[in-house]
């Protein structure tokens, strides 16, 4: 069922789990993501990126989304990542997605004001929700959603700062920066779990976390049970599938396209479950 990207957050910021926002860039993808939240019974969100929509369309994407979330058996937010621009905002409401996030944490911190609470006006005018970032959330520089580079993963999400911009802007959900990296990640982070701990004590909204893939369970166990409600996983399902077609072209015979389509499915359903339980989200569907 489409259930609001601001609902699924708030049960799970109120229950100290977080719920996996998986960037699904194919039809295998969403398939798979789907297929394990429904055995898990857990909440779920799928997302695409802007700097996604060159190989997987926004226009061509978003009915698959909304059909699979419609159509579910678990609560399903469909969500855009990472826009770069309020007119992007515009058209993923357009298309139908119930939350978009507005990425202005690379401008100053006036302009990202402006440019969030613009986004947030006319997003709260049709009934959907907003995510946005403060902070610099750093880019490990594998081609992945990232747009900034590895030397910014330590500037952190200012605590008072954060507090101001939620003031400002009336946003749902903000993303913050503790030490995560988008991408593939050369060595485990070790994130700033006191900085976030703060930043929760500071704010009663549900925060995020992005640059998921590569975080160590430990840390990804205490974000969720110190304010992270979403996690974005993108790298890892795009790894499991490149693990998988890799594995299967070594050992069949007869190599075919069919097979290698069920083969994506699998990878994304199994990177999907792997990360539903790790953020506790099981059995948490409403």
């Amino acid at each position: 069922m489409l259930v609001s990207y601001k609902t699924i957050l708030e049960k799970a910021f109120e229950g100290n789990y977080a719920v996996g926002a998986f960037n699904c860039l194919s039809l295998e993808n969403v398939i798979g993501v789907i297929k394990a939240a429904e055995k898990l019974n857990s909440p779920v969100i799928l997302q695409l990126a802007e700097v996604q929509f060159p190989y997987s369309p926004m226009e061509l994407m978003a009915p698959m989304f909304l059909k699979a979330a419609h159509e579910s058996k678990v609560p399903v937010a469909v969500h855009l990542d990472h826009g770069q621009s309020f007119e992007t905002c515009a058209k993923a409401i357009k298309l139908g997605f119930n939350s978009v996030m507005f990425d202005g944490a690379c401008l100053p911190y006036e302009e990202n004001v402006r440019i969030t609470s613009d986004v947030v006006r006319m997003a709260k005018a049709v009934g959907v929700d907003v995510e946005a970032e403060l902070g610099k959330v750093g880019d490990t520089g594998d081609g992945g959603e990232g747009t900034g580079d590895a030397s910014t993963a330590d500037v952190f999400t200012d605590v008072e700062e954060s507090a101001s911009f939620i003031a400002e802007t009336g946003i749902d959900a903000l993303a913050i920066a503790i030490g995560n990296l988008h991408g593939n990640y050369i060595a485990t982070p070790k994130l700033n779990i006191q900085r976030l701990k703060e930043i929760r004590e500071r704010n009663n909204l549900p925060l995020v976390l992005h640059g998921g893939s590569g975080t160590s369970e430990e840390d990804f166990k205490a974000c969720a049970h110190n304010g992270i409600a979403k996690v974005n996983v993108a790298t890892a399902v795009q790894m499991a599938i490149t693990k998988k077609i890799q594995e299967y072209l070594a050992t069949a015979t007869k190599p075919n396209y069919i097979d290698m389509k069920w083969k994506m499915m699998e990878a994304s359903e199994e990177a999907a479950a792997y990360h539903i339980e790790l953020f506790e989200s099981v059995n948490k569907a409403f």
